[in-house]
């Protein structure tokens, strides 16, 4: 299955490099893939995942992937 995928803030590094003008690339996935399987893919450790975001509503890592979704990920966020 193929889905959108955006990383932000700190995890932009580690985005593929073909990304649509929106910023998302296509990934390709195994039909029984969890949120916590990209996490994993892309080498963002687990507790890192600050807000994880699928078809823009809050998620957890165990949630299974669908076909088409968005998932975007952001860590934790220190500023002003």
């Amino acid at each position: 299955m193929k889905i959108r995928l955006r990383l932000y803030a700190d995890f932009e590094e580690k985005m593929p490099k073909d990304v649509d003008e929106d910023g998302a690339a296509a990934v390709e996935l195994p039909e029984s893939a969890l949120i916590k399987d990209v996490l994993d893919r892309f080498e963002i450790p687990h507790e890192d995942a600050y807000v994880i975001l699928l078809n823009g509503r809050h998620a957890v890592k165990e949630v299974p992937l669908s076909e088409g979704v968005e998932l975007c990920i952001f860590p934790a966020v220190v500023g002003g």
